[in-house]
């Protein structure tokens, strides 16, 4: 009897109570079913609950990648765009870059150069080939300006220029080869460009004098000088002081006489001191 349960039902309309059994072991095997299932429901319900959650990730990861899409394509619209405004830009550069050359080359103040109108400027069709040209191009123009003379070597009044003009010493008419500047006596000299020193001392009727050359195919004198600072074989720098105004040589008194040669032929150095 002890390997069965008994189980007795009533009856509440006085019927007899009614006894069933039932073997333990199948008590046992019903428990343990009931087990498994509330088990597998639960592991069930956690699958369905992670396939939830895992599909709920995977959509917002949809959504995350759909809206980076839609950003980069935005970007791309604004790159495309700035690049656009680049090779405006570039453009405008490269036109500017062929006027000023072909400015200064139509003025002789600069030869003619490779690019100027010419198919260099137009060879460069990428972004990045053209802003290499162009810095190369620049550097080149920019070398080339420092080397070709601008401005005054000293400021003051110009008393003579370049020219058949009155002898200062007596009758008749003389060439002057260059212009004469009027300065106080010791005012500083400075070079017009980039050069080296191809000449420094005492020269004939120039008195103290400092003859540059420059890499540009000009050549710049500055004479009567009281004091010569550089000497022979030193480069210099435009705007680096050479002398001191003074009235040696073949002088009526303190000024500094100023030539401009290219290639050898005198140049009207007006043309340099002020360009018009």
């Amino acid at each position: 009897m002890r390997d069965y349960v008994s189980i007795i039902i009533a009856y509440h309309e006085g019927k007899p109570p009614k006894t069933i059994r039932i073997k333990k072991s199948y008590l046992k095997l019903a428990a343990i079913a009931a087990l498994s299932l509330i088990i597998v429901s639960f592991i069930s319900y956690l699958l369905n609950m992670g396939l939830i959650f895992e599909r709920g990730m995977v959509l917002a990861e949809v959504k995350r990648l759909e809206l980076e899409r839609l950003q980069t394509l935005d970007e791309r619209k604004r790159l495309e765009e700035e690049r656009a405004k680049l090779s405006k830009r570039l453009k405008d550069i490269e036109n500017k870059m062929v006027a000023i050359e072909d400015h200064l080359a139509k003025r002789g103040v600069l030869g003619k150069v490779v690019g100027v109108g010419g198919t260099s400027y137009k060879a460069s069709q990428e972004d990045l080939s053209r802003v290499e040209f162009l810095r190369e191009r620049s550097e080149y123009l920019l070398s080339t300006l420092k080397s070709i003379p601008m401005g005054y070597p000293v400021y003051g009044n110009i008393t003579s220029h370049l020219g058949w003009r009155k002898n200062p010493f007596g009758k008749g008419y003389e060439f002057h080869s260059g212009i004469d500047i009027e300065a106080p006596y010791g005012s500083r000299v400075v070079a017009t460009a980039d050069g080296v020193v191809e000449m420094a001392g005492y020269y004939g009727d120039y008195g103290k004098a400092v003859l540059i050359k420059h890499p540009s195919g000009y050549m710049t004198l500055y004479g009567h000088l009281s004091e010569i600072s550089v000497k022979a074989g030193q480069e210099v720098k435009a705007g680096q002081v050479i002398g001191k105004v003074g009235s040696t040589g073949r002088s009526t008194g303190p000024h500094l006489h100023y030539e401009v040669l290219y290639q050898g032929k005198l140049k009207n150095p007006m043309e340099y001191i002020v360009w018009r």
